[in-house]
C-alpha cells in the first residue's frame, strides 16, 4: 500500500506544479490586480498540496518519525503568516512573486528534509528570521530615498567584506566563509546587493565617459577578489550583471560588446594563470576520465538526472545522497531523480516566471535608480539559475553557486529574501505612483463616454 501511494505521488507532484506553473504565466498576462489575486489564491491551494504531501510521505518513510509532523506545521504556519503579513502590509506588492518565492522554499524545505532532518530545520530557522527582517525592506525603500546616494560606501562595504574572506577558511578549495564564534557567514551573498545598489547609485547620477571608467575599476576589483578566493561563480555573476547595468544606464551597444570581449580575454588570461580555472575545465570536458576523484561529483549527478526519466523516482526511493554535496551545488539533479524531469522543468519555468516579472517591473520604474537595482536583480537571479543548472546538466563548468530558495545555504537563502523584498519594494512604489497603463486607458475611455453621453443629451 505503501509502495502505491509513493507511486501515484509522482504523477500527482507532475500535475500540481504544472497546474500552478500554467497559473503563474496565466497571471503574468492578467490586467487587473482583482484576476491577478484570483489566480493567486489558485496557486495557493497548489502549494500547499505540495509541501502537505511531500512531509506526509516523508513521514511514512521514517516510521511516523513525529518531528517530521511538527517540522511540517511549523513552516505551514511560516509560509501562511508570510503571505498573509504581505497580503495586509504590502497589499500592491506582486502578488505572483510572493507566491512564487514561497513555492520555491516549500519545495526546497521538502528536498532538504528528504536529505538531512537537521539541515532542514536550520534552514527554516534561518528563513523564517531573514524573513522577519525582509519584511521593513519595502518600507525602507520607500521611506528613505537616500539610499541612492551611497554608492562610493557600498562599493568600500563590499570590496572589504570580500577581501576579509580572503582570511578565512576554505571551503572546498574556496575561500567564502566568515566565522564568527559558531555563525558562518557567506558575505559574498550579500556583497551581490551592495555591489548592485553602488553601481545603480553612480550611474544614477551620471553615465559620462569618466564615471563609466570608475565604476568599471571598482567592479572589476570586487571581481578580481572574488576570482582570487576561487569563487569562480560569484565572479561570473558580478562581471554579467555590471555589464546589463551599464548597458542599460547607456543603451550603447558598444559598451555591450566591450564587454563581450573584455570578458572573455578575461577567462582565457584566468584559464592560464590559475590552476583551479584549468580543473573546473578539465572535469567539465571529461569527468569520466576522473570519475574516481575530482569528476565523481559531476558523474553521480548526470547518472541522477539520466535515472529520474520523466516522473522520477519518487519521493525517498532514488539515491540523491549519492552526490556530494546535493542539498548546496546540486539540488536541481536531486530533485530531478526524485520527482522526475516534468518537475524540474516546470521549476525552471516558474524561476524563468520571477525573471520575467522582476524585468517587467525594471521598465515600468521611472526612476534611473530604482530600474537599475531592478535590473540588476534580475540578472543576479537569473543568472545564478543558470549557472546552477548549467553545471548540473555538464552545460557548463561547475561553479558551485546555489538554486536561490531551494537549496541548502542560509547566507543564500537571506540574501535572496532580501532581493526579492526590494523588487517587491520597487513594485509597491510603481502602484503608489499611479495606476497601471490599462486602468489608465479604461478610465480614459470610460471618461470619454460619459462626456459623449452628455453632450448628446444636450
Amino acid at each position: 500500500m505503501q509502495a502505491l501511494f509513493i507511486e501515484i505521488s509522482k504523477y500527482v507532484f507532475a500535475i500540481l506544479i504544472a497546474l500552478y506553473t500554467l497559473a503563474s504565466y496565466w497571471g503574468a498576462v492578467m490586467q487587473t490586480e482583482r484576476a491577478k489575486r484570483r489566480i493567486g489564491a489558485v496557486q495557493l491551494v497548489f502549494m500547499f498540496v505540495m509541501h502537505l504531501l511531500g512531509f506526509l510521505i516523508l513521514f511514512i518513510l521514517n516510521e511516523e518519525d513525529m518531528r517530521y509532523v511538527y517540522l511540517y506545521f511549523a513552516q505551514f504556519v511560516f509560509l501562511f503568516i508570510t503571505l498573509m503579513i504581505y497580503d495586509v502590509i504590502y497589499p500592491r506588492a506582486s502578488r505572483l512573486l510572493v507566491n512564487n518565492m514561497c513555492t520555491l522554499m516549500a519545495i526546497g524545505f521538502v528536498m532538504i528534509a528528504r536529505l538531512d532532518f537537521d539541515k532542514c530545520v536550520k534552514q527554516f530557522l534561518i528563513a523564517a528570521a531573514g524573513m522577519i527582517v525582509t519584511f521593513f525592506v519595502p518600507w525602507l525603500l520607500k521611506s528613505v530615498r537616500s539610499f541612492r546616494n551611497f554608492g562610493w560606501l557600498y562599493c568600500l562595504v563590499g570590496l572589504g567584506l570580500l577581501v576579509a574572506v580572503l582570511f578565512g577558511k576554505k571551503v572546498f578549495g574556496a575561500n567564502l566563509v566568515l566565522t564568527v564564534g559558531s555563525i558562518s557567514v557567506q558575505p559574498g551573498e550579500f556583497v551581490k546587493i551592495l555591489y548592485i545598489m553602488f553601481v545603480a547609485s553612480l550611474f544614477n547620477k551620471s553615465c559620462s565617459f569618466k564615471q563609466i571608467v570608475a565604476v568599471s575599476i571598482a567592479a572589476a576589483a570586487h571581481v578580481i577578489v572574488l576570482v582570487i578566493s576561487n569563487d569562480l561563480g560569484a565572479a561570473l555573476i558580478f562581471f554579467v550583471v555590471y555589464i546589463m547595468m551599464l548597458y542599460t544606464a547607456t543603451r550603447q551597444v558598444r559598451y555591450l560588446a566591450a564587454g563581450v570581449v573584455a570578458g572573455s580575454a578575461a577567462g582565457f588570461v584566468a584559464y592560464k594563470l590559475f590552476t583551479h580555472v584549468q580543473n573546473r575545465v578539465a572535469i567539465w570536458k571529461d569527468p569520466w576520465a576522473t570519475i574516481e576523484t575530482t569528476g565523481y561529483q559531476i558523474c553521480q549527478s548526470l547518472f541522477a538526472l539520466g535515472m529520474g526519466s520523466w516522473f522520477g523516482y519518487g519521493l525517498g526511493q532514488g539515491m540523491p545522497a549519492k552526490i556530494p554535496v546535493a542539498e548546496k551545488d546540486f539540488m536541481f539533479s536531486a530533485l530531478t531523480e526524485e520527482f522526475g524531469a516534468i518537475f524540474t522543468i516546470a521549476l525552471l519555468l516558474i524561476c524563468l516566471n520571477n525573471l520575467i516579472l522582476m524585468m517587467n517591473i525594471a521598465s515600468r520604474c521611472r526612476t534611473l535608480f530604482y530600474r537599475l537595482v531592478a535590473v540588476g536583480i534580475g540578472v543576479t537571479y537569473g543568472f545564478q539559475v543558470f549557472l546552477t543548472v548549467g553545471g548540473a546538466i555538464k552545460l557548463i563548468p561547475m561553479t558551485g553557486v546555489t538554486l536561490p530558495f531551494v537549496s541548502y545555504g542560509g547566507s543564500s537563502i537571506v540574501s535572496s529574501l532580501f532581493m526579492f523584498a526590494l523588487i517587491n519594494g520597487m513594485y509597491n512604489m510603481r502602484q503608489d505612483e499611479g495606476e497601471t497603463g490599462y486602468e489608465q486607458r479604461r478610465k480614459k475611455t470610460k471618461n470619454s463616454k460619459k462626456i459623449q453621453q452628455a453632450g448628446d443629451e444636450k
